[in-house]
């Protein structure tokens, strides 16, 4: 079992980070939360590995680091500071100084739990690199253009796909909602994010990708060249998408979520969105 774990971890490109920051066998990631309750567990934990490809329009693959730990975004300033921790301190690589290093993306799934106590992927958080960051690093295998949504506008037509016969839509139609952060501590707050909810406004279930891009050559001096060059995005897991496409989970009814808006000066409190995941 363990020469066959190690072979599927190599061929997926598929790291997992325990809570301690150390690399765990693939075994123990299984026995963890990292499982899907219905869609298999290698299909969840390359689910970021196939984001990156979406959201940079490249054929490149990265190897896709898992993280059981969402952590902590830290105390930035004054320096030294307290260093942020888990997936939240992590980072995509390569980026400027550090250019050696293999192409990697970050993962952190949080859960939502079914009637009967088991646990589901709910929202999927991946750190990437933008398409400006690969393009300059990889010789132009990458262009720009696509969202956030663009990774739920995908997930959405594979699991309507994966329907069985038998199986009948409730939910025919979403809409997609791109929300759009400017800073490191919008997109984590409230993290996991919900992905999903039914418009007080206008009734459709509507999907949710929450965005945050920094290019590679951004000139604030308060920004890290690991925080430059790269598309992060919260988007919804295929399988809490498929039980909402069948009527078994209903999102919550929720307004819009806030617009946030881009940073002035010293980052202030960030405006809080009044929904919560089922």
């Amino acid at each position: 079992m363990s020469s066959f774990c190690t072979f599927i971890a190599v061929v997926c490109g598929i790291t997992f980070i325990s809570a301690a920051g150390v690399m765990l066998p693939l075994q123990g990631a299984y026995a963890g939360k990292a499982q899907g309750y219905l869609y298999s567990t290698a299909a969840v934990n390359r689910f970021c590995k196939r984001a990156q490809r979406i959201i940079a329009r490249t054929p490149l693959r990265p190897r896709n680091i898992i993280f059981d730990d969402l952590g902590s975004p830290g105390i930035p300033f004054p320096p030294p500071g307290v260093p942020a921790t888990g997936f939240i301190g992590s980072d995509a690589t390569p980026y400027d100084g550090a250019e050696d290093l293999p192409f990697t993306t970050t993962q952190y799934v949080g859960y939502g739990v079914y009637a009967d106590g088991g646990e589901y992927p709910q929202t999927i958080m991946c750190k990437m690199k933008s398409w400006d960051a690969l393009s300059f690093y990889y010789y132009g295998l990458a262009a720009e253009g696509a969202t956030c949504s663009d990774i739920n506008v995908r997930t959405y037509r594979r699991v309507v796909r994966s329907l069985r016969r038998k199986q009948r839509p409730v939910v025919t139609g979403v809409e997609y909602d791109e929300w759009v952060s400017f800073t490191g501590q919008q997109w984590t707050s409230q993290a996991p994010a919900v992905t999903a909810y039914t418009s007080t406004a206008d009734g459709k279930v509507h999907l949710v990708g929450k965005a945050l891009y920094v290019e590679r050559t951004n000139p604030s001096p308060f920004v890290g060249p690991e925080k430059k060059g790269v598309h992060y995005c919260q988007v919804i897991a295929p399988e809490y998408l498929r039980e909402i496409i069948l009527g078994n989970i209903v999102p919550p009814a929720c307004g819009a979520p806030p617009v946030y808006a881009p940073p002035a000066g010293p980052p202030g409190p960030v405006p809080q969105w009044n929904c919560n995941n089922p």
